[in-house]
């Protein structure tokens, strides 16, 4: 009974460990103790983490531009975590961008262009329709001098006056033919031109669309759905994949674990493969003792539906 009553004394009592700091003055901390229910189990407290973390490396060297994340937030699969900025990788976007500028500038040129040839054409086709009217009553002038001349009728001067005039006018009307032809090929041309810059600028415009859609070199994405754990770094800080732990994601969040602290008077009762109750709020999980590592005790357990928080307080009573 004496010995019975002692171990409940031992195992239920909180262990002072009395530290001295520099100064020579005592610095008293307090152990993770365990409440004993009865001499046949014990209760110790712990945090919930996860049995699963993945690391998400820096991708490339660069400086950390941003995270868009807080330690515990739940993020999901394919989720901006942060960036990562590099000049090299940034110029690629930037001179497709600059490129897209240069075609639509060009475009916007050219439209002005083509209203300037569509009105020289239209002034070419008013003068050759001007000038066909003006030959037709000159034509129709000398044909009547012409036979007057071959009459007799009409005096030589009038004649050849009405032939030079009718002359001259059929060289005017072909110069402006061959202007109109040639002011026509010249809006036919810059059409054409606007059509090819049209089809650059929408081809252009949907690399760059599809540039901005991809992850991008320096971004950081969640490999699947969890809860941010830990980052490393702050922004303006220099990166490279050196860093294999940039972020940490916990993932398949049923399958938790959380370490103990136990008393050394009862560390030899414990083992790996020993069965465990983990409370968890108002739940009570079965779990097992996964390993015993010095004085801290590695207890698994899986919960029925993911938990949306990491760190929670949880109570594991292990019987002996």
């Amino acid at each position: 009974m004496i010995a019975g009553a002692a171990l409940v004394v031992v195992a239920g009592a909180a262990i002072l460990v009395i530290r001295r700091s520099p100064k020579g003055q005592p610095n008293v901390q307090k152990t993770s103790a365990p409440v004993t229910v009865d001499p046949g189990e014990v209760v110790l407290n712990g945090r919930v983490t996860a049995r699963t973390v993945v690391a998400i490396a820096a991708p490339i060297e660069g400086t950390l531009q941003a995270y868009f994340v807080e330690i515990g937030t739940e993020v999901i699969q394919g989720q901006l975590l942060g960036r990562i900025a590099n000049p090299k990788f940034d110029t690629s976007a930037q001179a497709a961008q600059i490129d897209l500028e240069k075609t639509q500038a060009s475009l916007t040129a050219l439209n002005g262009e083509q209203l300037a040839a569509r009105l020289e054409v239209s002034r070419a086709e008013a003068e050759q329709s001007r000038a066909r009217g003006e030959l037709d009553r000159l034509q129709k002038a000398y044909e009547r001098q012409k036979g007057l001349w071959a009459a007799g009728a009409t005096a030589r001067l009038t004649f050849e006056k009405s032939e030079k005039e009718f002359t001259d006018a059929q060289a005017a009307l072909e110069k402006l033919d061959s202007a109109a032809k040639q002011a026509g090929a010249r809006a036919d041309a810059i059409a054409r031109e606007i059509e090819s810059l049209s089809r650059a600028v929408v081809e252009k415009t949907a690399a760059i669309e599809r540039i901005k859609a991809e992850p991008m070199p320096g971004e950081l994405h969640s490999p699947a759905d969890g809860i941010v754990i830990a980052k490393h770094g702050q922004p303006g800080e220099p990166v490279d994949p050196s860093m294999k732990d940039l972020v940490e994601v916990a993932t398949d969040l049923t399958a938790l674990q959380t370490t103990v602290t136990a008393d050394p008077a009862i560390l030899p009762r414990i083992h790996a493969g020993q069965m465990a109750m983990v409370r968890l709020g108002n739940d009570e999980i079965a779990g097992v003792v996964q390993e015993v590592r010095g004085n801290e005790v590695l207890v698994y357990f899986t919960s029925a539906a993911p938990v949306i928080r990491l760190d929670l307080p949880v109570q594991v009573k292990i019987k002996f």
